[in-house]
């Protein structure tokens, strides 16, 4: 090594790139997690980069403003849902497979997508209830995208009669929304059923659970005798 590119390497430090990069990230782990406990408004930078354990002036230099690093919360969320969006477009286009395999693996690939972003659900119910601009964001960029992949597979299976038929846009939010909570509020449900604590359990019984009520042939819950 010459006398040079050690220097430089010296000047440099070791690991702050490194630290840099992770600390970039983190930042929007833990600004994901404060804007779903707390909103837009309510989120704090400083305490979001005490969470992340880095200098808040790192938000500045890698975002520049509080928007700006909301956007690239919401950014890094449609990066992470990307995969599930093209998985669900593609099972648009497989009209070779029964549509009853198609929609099990859509519910079961939606499920699975939210709990590896747990505290989802709280972000999108902060979100909705802010409205203005974040809310209007929320929608363009991950609400009608996920919706626009989903629905015509929900509508096929109701023409096949797979599923019961009903009023599909609300049959669509219902089953969302019912994934999205679930999975955020599990610490809530465990303390009824420990097991709700797992999320791969909790996946495995969401999806047998959302099948067996809208599949047409699934067995009918037994009611008690009054």
């Amino acid at each position: 090594m010459t006398k040079t590119s050690a220097k430089k390497t010296k000047r440099r430090g070791p690991g702050r790139p490194s630290k840099e990069i992770h600390g970039d990230l983190a930042l929007l782990r833990a600004g994901q997690s404060a804007f779903a406990r707390h909103g837009f408004e309510g989120a704090s930078l400083r305490k979001i980069a005490a969470t992340a354990g880095v200098d808040p002036a790192l938000i500045a230099h890698h975002f520049g403003s509080k928007e700006a690093f909301w956007k690239a919360v919401v950014n890094r969320l449609v990066e992470n849902l990307m995969p599930m969006l093209a998985e669900l477009e593609e099972l648009q286009e497989q009209v070779q497979i029964p549509i009853r395999l198609r929609f099990e693996k859509a519910i079961r690939r939606m499920i699975a997508s939210v709990c590896e972003e747990p505290d989802l659900g709280m972000f999108f119910s902060r979100m909705n209830a802010e409205r203005g601009e974040t809310l209007d964001l929320v929608i363009e960029k991950m609400i009608r995208p996920h919706h626009d992949a989903f629905l015509p597979l929900l509508e096929e299976a109701m023409r096949a009669n797979v599923i019961r038929t009903q009023p599909v846009e609300l049959l669509y939010f219902m089953l969302w929304n019912t994934v999205l909570m679930t999975v955020s509020y599990r610490h809530v449900f465990e303390l009824f059923e420990p097991t709700f604590g797992d999320l791969d359990q909790l996946h495995a019984a969401m999806a047998d659970g959302i099948l067996n009520t809208f599949f047409v042939d699934a067995p009918k819950p037994v009611r008690p005798k009054k």
